[in-house]
């Protein structure tokens, strides 16, 4: 079982700089209480590279190493408000210690040792022993080092079993998109046994192609909400935060990426001002944030970062059909969309934190548990009570909403016949799959709701078989600003 200080995952950042990146990692930085940050590495892809003089590489869309500096900065000017409404917040001075430069120079580049790759090296291979989650916004290629050196430097000795073992039990590769040849031609090959979390398409509809869903989904995406609940009157760090035709340019960037323009609100007239940009690398840090609805270890649970089911390689990817309502079909989209109404509001409430030195002038989220534990153990046939116990940190009312998370379980789960999976493409990059002439809904179990909400009686079906699983939630939401939720997962396992 994984193993945490303070309950909260080690985690280590690689980008490559890219607009999207800079937002992800504002908001990153205004969750990092919820996580042991122990690494900031600049890394190269295809799509953004340093260069190299020498080599006679030029450089291409690169951001340059200042912007990072220039965030700290920024967020050192709200900490002390940040620490007023949570504690475990690192200091600037704490992000600078472990922010390293890595293999930047080109795409696909891991044949120098640089500083970013030792970083990762040693991180592996301490004496720490609970998980790194890599999280990967660029290129593998300064991961791909890191690996490259360790086989380098032990594979000929007697401890490379020992080794090796150590970095696959720690080393947890969550990738968004494949952005340069490295994981393919040498992690995979050299690693095959090493986790990975593959998000390969469902992060664009938190990215570039958030347009492309249903508007239900939107109106926390919008620019009139956007504008006023995170980027305006919230402190510098926030007034980084790039929006659609805010103005902003980002010095080495290609014109035609200047997202923020003039130029670019004329090339989508579907857009509005201040509409969402971009944050297509967030997923990867929302799976491992714990609002009761997940384990890190169980990306197959769904989460604010989605779902996963593994591959016929041992990985993780995001080919896990959820139903959506709206629709009214699966789609491996929805297991991530489902949820941003929730976590935008979450943010804005930790935006009003940076600006509110007074605890009592911002929301913070409500606190919940089931009496009866995370996990039991069931019959078919069964009647099980559920009880939850919720409380507010600011007194707000709350409301409780029991439901099945219908897919994450076992129970009379459907069976994905490849012949009805249609696969939706943005020119070439793949944004989403969905089942077409799937009828069967996911199995509804039968959920007694007590009419003050903080029970349920739930009958566990006749025909449910030994092992099958059922997660059951419960959603306790407060009445404050932006209207908070936390969640707790029971997962009801059938002998």
């Amino acid at each position: 079982m994984l193993k945490e200080v303070n309950n909260r995952p080690r985690t280590i950042v690689t980008t490559d700089g890219e607009v999207d990146d800079m937002n992800s990692l504002i908001r990153f930085l205004y969750y990092a209480n919820e996580f042991d940050v122990e690494g900031i590495i600049l890394t190269s892809s295809i799509f953004h590279y340093s260069g190299d003089e020498k080599a006679d590489i030029a450089p291409y869309r690169w951001t340059g190493t200042q912007w990072l500096e220039e965030f700290y900065q920024a967020s050192e000017a709200i900490l002390p408000n940040l620490q007023i409404h949570a504690k475990g917040y690192p200091s600037a001075d704490d992000l600078r210690r472990v922010t390293k430069i890595g293999n930047i120079s080109n795409k696909d580049e891991m044949t120098e040792v640089t500083e970013g790759s030792e970083w990762l090296v040693k991180k592996l291979l301490d004496d720490d022993d609970r998980p790194i989650y890599i999280q990967t916004w660029g290129g593998t290629n300064t991961t791909a080092r890191a690996l490259k050196t360790i086989e380098e430097t032990y594979k000929d000795s007697s401890d490379w079993d020992k080794i090796q073992k150590k970095v696959y039990d720690k080393a947890v590769l969550v990738i968004i998109l494949d952005q340069d040849v490295t994981l393919r031609n040498y992690i995979q090959v050299a690693w095959p046994k090493l986790s990975i979390i593959k998000d390969g398409h469902n992060f664009w509809h938190f990215a570039y192609g958030w347009n492309d869903h249903e508007v239900q989904y939107n109106s926390f995406l919008k620019g009139t909400w956007l504008r006023v609940n995170i980027q305006a009157n919230h402190g510098p760090l926030l007034e980084k935060y790039a929006l659609v035709g805010d103005g902003k340019w980002i010095e080495g960037e290609i014109e035609e990426a200047q997202f923020t323009s003039e130029a670019y609100m004329q090339q989508h007239p579907e857009l509005e001002r201040y509409d969402f940009l971009s944050e297509g690398d967030s997923p990867s840090f929302l799976m491992l944030f714990k609002n009761g609805l997940q384990n890190p270890e169980h990306p197959e649970y769904g989460s604010w970062g989605g779902r996963f089911v593994r591959d016929e390689y041992g990985h993780f990817i995001n080919q896990a059909f959820d139903y959506n309502p709206i629709s009214g079909r699966y789609e491996t989209e929805y297991s991530l969309i489902r949820w941003f109404d929730e976590l935008q509001k979450d943010f804005a409430a930790r935006a009003d934190w940076g600006v509110s030195s007074d605890y009592s002038q911002a929301n913070h989220q409500p606190q919940v548990e089931v009496l009866e534990g995370n996990q039991l153990f069931v019959k078919a046939g069964d009647n099980i009570e559920l009880h939850a116990k919720a409380s507010d940190p600011d007194g707000d009312d709350l409301t409780y909403r029991w439901w099945e998370y219908s897919e994450a379980g076992t129970y009379n789960n459907y069976k994905i016949d490849k012949d009805y999976v249609v696969e939706k493409y943005a020119g070439e990059y793949k944004i989403g799959s969905y089942l077409k002439n799937q009828s069967y809904i996911a199995s509804q179990v039968e959920l007694d709701v007590a009419e003050d909400g903080q029970s349920v009686r739930v009958v566990i079906p006749q025909d449910a078989k030994s092992g099958d699983t059922i997660h059951i939630i419960v959603s306790v939401t407060d009445n404050g600003k932006h209207t908070l939720t936390s969640h707790q997962r029971v997962i009801l396992v059938v002998e």
